[in-house]
């Protein structure tokens, strides 16, 4: 069953705003979790380049998920997104295969190349990229850090 529960306003306490999204993946999972990603910002005002680089980093994870976790086959995933004062964090969470990937040889292929960017592009435009495999699930963590008033990065 798909759920969408999206937090509506910044806690009081400084707890991060969330939202969520649960679902097998199928043709329009992606429209889903984009249209997730713009509830996120339109809760908030954010540096341009801060939504754009995260934008682009959740919509190559997850369209890796959708496309080679199941291997052919609908797969269960949640997505978890938290805008933080200092960042903005995206957790995946799928029940698909294991991702045959290690995070610190990715790299761009060459310019001819018509597949094998999205890693590489969402390394790129994040500040953390983690993938961990344990108990039959895959978690991928993407963390972008917020850009502050005066426009220096939060790194």
């Amino acid at each position: 069953m798909a759920t969408d529960a999206p937090s509506d306003a910044q806690p009081s306490d400084g707890a991060p705003c969330r939202w969520e999204l649960s679902a097998p993946t199928s043709e329009g999972t992606l429209d889903r979790i984009m249209d997730l990603v713009a509830e996120m910002f339109a809760a908030e005002e954010l540096d341009e380049s801060d939504r754009v680089q995260f934008e682009i980093a959740v919509a190559e994870i997850a369209a890796n998920i959708i496309e080679h976790a199941g291997r052919g086959q609908a797969v269960s995933v949640t997505l978890t997104l938290e805008l933080h004062p200092d960042r903005l964090e995206a957790v995946f969470i799928d029940d698909g295969a294991p991702a045959r990937v290690d995070l610190r040889s990715v790299e761009l292929p060459d310019a001819l190349a018509e597949r094998g960017r999205g890693l590489a592009i969402a390394l790129a435009a994040l500040d953390e990229l983690r993938y961990r495999r344990q108990a039959g699930t895959n978690r991928w963590l993407l963390v972008c850090h917020r850009s502050d008033a005066s426009g220096q990065s939060g790194q």
